[in-house]
């Protein structure tokens, strides 16, 4: 069985998702330094992202420099996809040339563009999700639901764009992964972590 770079892909945006909400406040150094009181989800997620860049000999330190993609400076001898190539020319035009982008500036154009996705979706959370909560009528109150359902698709493509950019800056080369070596090469987890994320939820709402 093998797991695509776009599903891989899929897991680092949504772990980097889960631990905006950790490490961008004031108890960030609490978690940094004693991972094991995050959540079992996230540390879940977490191993199975170690294991993919293990899997390319790239070592991730910890929680950290995961989340300030500094595991990206480990990159050698990058080559960029064919299929993101035009992406990245008109992304970088009058900044500098594909041959001078270092380790250095390759995670600063993936930072830029995971940081733009996550701004998007939180500015979308908000104001779709928000509004009900600050007792506002909802969107889909004030204008016809074709209009959001349309709205939303829209949404969804952005992101799947997003999603699909990313794939290719961070495996430009590899498309997919072997599920059995990810296990018995690289203690890949293979715990339902969505079941735990749904439960940790809910036993958090209850207990609110």
């Amino acid at each position: 069985m093998k797991v695509t770079r776009e599903e891989v892909t899929l897991e680092i945006l949504e772990l980097l998702l889960k631990l905006r909400y950790l490490l961008e406040h004031e108890a960030a150094v609490y978690y940094i330094e004693n991972p094991h009181r995050i959540l079992p989800s996230v540390q879940i997620r977490y191993k199975r992202v170690c294991a993919y860049f293990a899997y390319l000999n790239i070592t991730i330190k910890d929680i950290k420099h995961f989340y300030d993609l500094e595991f990206i400076e480990a990159f050698k001898e990058y080559q960029f996809s064919d299929q993101i190539i035009d992406t990245v020319y008109l992304g970088i035009e009058n900044f500098y040339k594909i041959e001078d982008i270092k380790s250095e500036s390759l995670k600063e154009i993936i930072d830029r563009i995971i940081r733009f996705r996550s701004s998007y979706i939180q500015i979308i959370e908000n104001f779709f999700g928000g509004m009900r909560i600050m007792g506002i009528p909802s969107v889909e109150e004030m204008v016809s639901k074709a209009f959001v359902a349309e709205s939303i698709k829209d949404i969804d493509t952005v992101i799947e764009r997003l999603n699909k950019v990313i794939a290719h800056l961070l495996f430009p080369q590899t498309k997919e992964f072997e599920l059995d070596i990810l296990i018995d090469k690289y203690n890949f987890p293979t715990e339902d972590y969505k079941t735990l994320d749904k439960k940790e939820w809910d036993d958090y709402y209850e207990g609110i």
